[in-house]
C-alpha cells in the first residue's frame, strides 16, 4: 500500500531518532564514545531511505509526464501493454485512490495489474492493451477474482473496447468496463493535466517533426556502443511502437526505450 508523503518522513524522522539513540546506548555500555560513529549512523539512515524517496517521486513525475501525452488514440495505441498499466495506475493515484500494484508476482499478474482504494473500498484493476475487443470470458474471470478476493468490485481497462456480450455481463454488476475513449476521456478531466489538450491524431510526418529529431540525441548502443536510430513499428495506419535499435542490426540488436514521442506545438501558442 502507498505510504502517504507525510508519513514517510515522520518515520523517516523517528527512525533517524532513533538509530542516534541506540547509538549512543552502544557508546555508553561500552564506555568509549565515538562521535562519528553515533553522526554516521542516521547520516547513512536518511541518506539510503532519501534515495528510496527519490527515485519513487521521479517514477511518478516520468509517469505523469507519460500520460500528459496521451492525448489521443493513437498516443494510446502506441503504448506497450506494461506502459498503459502504468499509465492507468498513475490516473487513478491523480484521482485520490491509493495504488498497490500487482501484490501477486508469483502467479504473473494473478489475474489483475493493480489495486485501487479509498474509502475503505477496494477495487481490482485489470488492463487489457490488446488490438482487438476483449470479450466476455476475461469479463468473467475478473468477476470471479473479485468474488474470491472479496473485494468491492473491478475495473476491466479495454483500449480496443468490448463484445457486446462483454457489456451485457457487466450490466448490474459492480464491474466498470472503460474502453480507449472512456480513459482518454477520464484523463482530460483531471486537474493536473487540463494544461495538456487533446489534439488530433498526428500524421505521419508533421510540421516540425524533421526539426524536433534532429534536436534528439541519438544515444550510444548498450551492447556495441554505435550509435542508435529510431525505429517505428506499423500496424495498418497506427504507430504501434517507437524504440531506438542499434544502427549495426541485424548484427548488433541492442536497443533503447523512446520514452517520449514528438508532440507538435499547439495553435495557440503560434
Amino acid at each position: 500500500m502507498e505510504v502517504p508523503t507525510w508519513l514517510f518522513l515522520a518515520v523517516l524522522f523517528g527512525g533517524a531518532l532513533l538509530a542516534i539513540v541506540i547509538a549512543a546506548g552502544i557508546d555508553i555500555y561500552r564506555g568509549t564514545p565515538d562521535l562519528v560513529l553515533t553522526a554516521l549512523i542516521p547520516v547513512l539512515l536518511v541518506s539510503f531511505f532519501g534515495g528510496l524517496f527519490w527515485l519513487s517521486s521521479r517514477e511518478r513525475l516520468l509517469r505523469q509526464r507519460r500520460l500528459a501525452q496521451v492525448s489521443t488514440a493513437q498516443r494510446l495505441l502506441a503504448l506497450m501493454p506494461d506502459e498503459m498499466a502504468d499509465m492507468a495506475g498513475e490516473l487513478y493515484r491523480l484521482q485520490g485512490y491509493a495504488v498497490t500494484e500487482n501484490k501477486r508476482p508469483d502467479l504473473e499478474d494473478g489475474g489483475i495489474d493493480f489495486d485501487v482504494s479509498k474509502h475503505g473500498k477496494t477495487w481490482l484493476v485489470q488492463v487489457k492493451h490488446w488490438r482487438q475487443e476483449v470479450t466476455v470470458k476475461e469479463v468473467r474471470e475478473l468477476w470471479g477474482i473479485v468474488a474470491s478476493e472479496g473485494a468491492a468490485g473491478g475495473i476491466l481497462i479495454g483500449t480496443s473496447g468490448f463484445t457486446s456480450r462483454a457489456w451485457e455481463f457487466a450490466q448490474g454488476k459492480d464491474l466498470t468496463l472503460i474502453d480507449g475513449p472512456r480513459f482518454l476521456e477520464m484523463r482530460s478531466k483531471l486537474p493536473t493535466l487540463q494544461g495538456s489538450a487533446d489534439r488530433d491524431a498526428d500524421g505521419m510526418v508533421s510540421e516540425g517533426f524533421v526539426a524536433h529529431f534532429a534536436r534528439i540525441h541519438r544515444p550510444a548502443c548498450p551492447k556495441c556502443g554505435k550509435s542508435m536510430v529510431l525505429v517505428t513499428r506499423l500496424e495498418d495506419a497506427a504507430v504501434i511502437r517507437q524504440f531506438w535499435g542499434c544502427k549495426a542490426y541485424p548484427d548488433c540488436d541492442g536497443t533503447r526505450r523512446f520514452a517520449f514521442p514528438y508532440l507538435p506545438p499547439s495553435k495557440s501558442s503560434c
